[in-house]
């Protein structure tokens, strides 16, 4: 069964269909590019897919259960915060769980079960695992950092709630070649599913197991990655 689905989507900027009666589907452990012009309603879709936006129409089925973690194109991070309080905030749902389990607040059983279901009770150890493998210092400050370790602060943030799905919007901003390379063998690592936007076809190359093409809000989607694409596309 699809992880998310979306059906008969509908999205207009204006009178310009964005999405126009789309379907989408996301399997598991698929990886996906979202490819299309500027302005097409990739980052709409997106967010769509992620739960953050609607669409105008049509229904998003998401499997019940099924952790979803977005990281923007230019994040927004506490700038005052230090990385290791900064990627927390990523488990901010679990640690108010936990601080109200402590408090003796509401359902003890019912909190103390999704606390076990989300892993939660060894948060601290997750966050400082997660600090070491995407070589981040948990002592810095967001503020002193450079664009391309805010975006992997962001990463770490959506990864240490160890989701399901991850939406990536453009993750290769800001990034130089070597810490590209890092990202690519992470998320081919990476257990769950992954959508991505990028304009960056090495990238999709290295990375991607299936390429959707969005194009004057018709989804086109073809097996395999960015030059298995350009091939199909040349036969048709």
């Amino acid at each position: 069964m699809a992880l998310i689905t979306l059906l008969d989507a509908q999205l207009a900027f204006g009178h310009v269909p964005l999405l126009d009666h789309a379907d989408f589907s996301l399997e598991t452990q698929e990886r996906v590019g979202l490819i299309g012009r500027n302005g097409a309603g990739k980052s709409s879709m997106l967010k769509i897919l992620g739960g953050m936006e609607k669409p105008d129409d049509g229904s998003l089925q998401v499997q019940t259960g099924t952790r979803i973690s977005y990281v923007a194109q230019e994040p927004i991070l506490d700038a005052d915060a230090t990385v290791f309080i900064a990627v927390r905030a990523g488990l901010e749902r679990v640690i108010g769980l936990i601080e109200e389990y402590c408090l003796g607040h509401g359902d003890l059983d019912a909190m103390q079960s999704e606390i076990e279901t989300l892993d939660g009770w060894n948060w601290e150890q997750r966050v400082n695992e997660t600090l070491q493998r995407l070589h981040l210092n948990p002592d810095a400050v967001v503020n002193t950092l450079s664009g391309g370790t805010k975006k992997r602060v962001a990463l770490a943030q959506a990864l240490v709630a160890q989701p399901d799905v991850l939406l990536l919007d453009e993750p290769t901003n800001h990034l130089d070649l070597d810490s590209i390379e890092w990202l690519e063998g992470l998320l081919v690592d990476f257990k769950g599913s992954i959508i991505t936007i990028t304009h960056d076809r090495s990238f999709l190359d290295n990375v991607a197991t299936r390429i959707v093409e969005l194009d004057r809000g018709k989804l086109m989607s073809y097996p395999g990655n960015f030059a298995a694409y350009l091939t199909q596309k040349e036969e048709h």
